[in-house]
């Protein structure tokens, strides 16, 4: 479990941060479609996850149940 606690706050990092790379290329250049293709979807997704589990975690550690 401290495994999880300690990977996750850098998974949603990484992923944050590939997604706003994401949105700025897509402005510049449209054509190259990184936001509407399928992988970009699965990767918004495990963003989606990541962040929700990460949030979940820290309010059970701050409630003192971790």
């Amino acid at each position: 479990m401290k495994v999880i606690i300690r990977i996750l706050p850098h998974i949603t990092i990484i992923l944050s941060a590939l997604f706003i790379t994401f949105l700025i290329l897509d402005q510049f250049n449209p054509m190259m479609n990184f936001v509407d293709n399928d992988i970009s979807q699965v990767m918004l997704y495990v963003l989606c996850a990541s962040a929700m589990a990460n949030a979940i975690l820290l309010v059970a550690k701050d409630r003192g149940r971790l």
